[in-house]
């Protein structure tokens, strides 16, 4: 009976040992296999010829020595997604974290620029960032950190944190790395010993292409590591009070339409002659073709395109030309963005008073000046509006001032 058991034992042995080296004989069967696939197909692992040959050699010997532990071994389980600190006890793991919360906050640009500041101060940097989210690189060690600042902000309505585990990942970029880097060492010296033209020709080639491998693994293996060091958060923000100002809008239309001709010039104006009986609105400058007039308007232009226009608006109780004059440098300046660098007062015929405004803009690489001037009365507010070419307008200006002279104010 101890003899049946001990024969028993010793098979029991020998049959193991058989598995174990037909597990180790099949990896290596598959990459010789791999390799007369390579061989048949013109290439291995995107190389053709000699590179071909030498890396499929190259794969055989590495995976034909590997272990059942490292090729057939149930991957480790990740740590808790609560918890992403690399655990102690396994620090072989490489885990990659990305986090996505969604936070309520009273104030939205404050609270990302806060939250910048604080991952900033934890090592970490900004990814990308628009009105209302951030995605932040953190510091693996500091990711907890990151996650109890976001609490800190408001209220956090979803949370949703991810590990991924890249060690096989990292552990195959680096063999087939490896590979390349030995093949590239083998195909150097089967260059240097190359007597044919043709044969160094063929063997530059296979080079060049796992040289640019090469970089390529390289490059992945960086921003694989880079991935693992520093966890990616993203915060999306939500808030119930709006974020916009939404200003006092301005209820006279024709005050949007200050500084339009020069911003959106139109094109064509029926021709309309001054009718016998109709006083015209201002005396014509010499050199100016005045090409449209009727009762509230009135267009001038100079051969050099010095523009003029003069129109009557419809005046409210209590609109002092004060009051015109500051809405319409809060227009020309907030939605046309002029430059208005000056402001003087006129006298009129008639001593009436009316504010003069200057300023420029640049459009399409050039200069241009305007001016406007305005005067009340108890009906009308009267508008002088004047643009063109900083030079051809400056060499005019004196023309022009005596023309905002001669408006007739109703």
């Amino acid at each position: 009976m101890c003899r049946f058991n001990f024969t028993l034992s010793v098979f029991f042995v020998v049959f193991c040992a058989f598995v174990l080296c037909g597990c180790q004989d099949m990896d290596a069967q598959l990459a010789v296999r791999d390799s007369r696939m390579a061989e048949f197909k013109g290439g291995y692992g995107g190389f053709g010829g000699y590179g071909g040959a030498l890396y499929a050699s190259e794969y055989a010997k590495r995976y034909s020595t590997m272990t059942v532990s490292e090729s057939e071994a149930e991957p480790e389980m990740l740590p808790e997604a609560e918890s992403p600190e690399v655990d102690p006890a396994r620090p072989e793991r490489l885990v990659v974290y990305n986090a996505v919360a969604n936070v309520v906050v009273q104030n939205i640009s404050q609270s990302i620029a806060q939250l910048k500041s604080s991952v900033a101060a934890m090592g970490g940097y900004m990814q990308q960032m628009t009105s209302n989210s951030i995605t932040l690189k953190v510091p693996v060690k500091r990711f907890m950190d990151a996650l109890t600042e976001v609490e800190k902000l408001g209220e956090v309505t979803h949370k949703d944190i991810k590990g991924t585990d890249v060690t096989e990942q990292m552990r195959d970029l680096n063999i087939r790395l490896a590979n390349a880097e030995n093949v590239l060492g083998r195909l150097t010296k089967l260059l240097e010993r190359a007597d044919k033209v043709e044969d160094a020709i063929k063997i530059e080639k296979e080079l060049e292409r796992i040289t640019e491998t090469i970089e390529l693994l390289k490059g992945k293996i960086a921003h694989l590591k880079n991935s693992v060091a520093f966890s990616t958060l993203t915060v999306h923000f939500n808030s119930p009070v709006p974020q916009k100002d939404i200003g006092i809008k301005i209820p006279f239309y024709w005050v949007h339409g200050l500084g339009t001709g020069l911003t959106e010039p139109v094109e064509d104006y029926p021709y309309s002659g001054s009718s016998p009986w109709r006083k015209a609105l201002f005396e014509l400058p010499s050199g100016y073709v005045k090409y449209y007039e009727d009762s509230y308007n009135a267009r001038a232009m100079s051969a050099e395109g010095v523009m003029i226009h003069v129109h009557y608006e419809r005046n409210y109780k209590g609109g002092e030309v004060e009051f015109w004059a500051t809405l319409a440098r809060r227009v020309l300046v907030g939605e046309k963005v002029f430059s208005i660098d000056k402001r003087d007062e006129l006298e009129l015929k008639g001593k009436t008073k009316a504010v003069f405004l200057t300023g420029s803009k640049e459009i399409g690489m050039k200069q241009y000046e305007y001016l406007i001037a305005l005067a009340t009365s108890k009906k009308y507010v009267t508008v002088f509006e004047a643009w063109g070419p900083l030079e051809q307008f400056e060499e005019d200006r004196p023309k022009i001032e005596e023309a905002v002279k001669s408006m007739r104010v109703r």
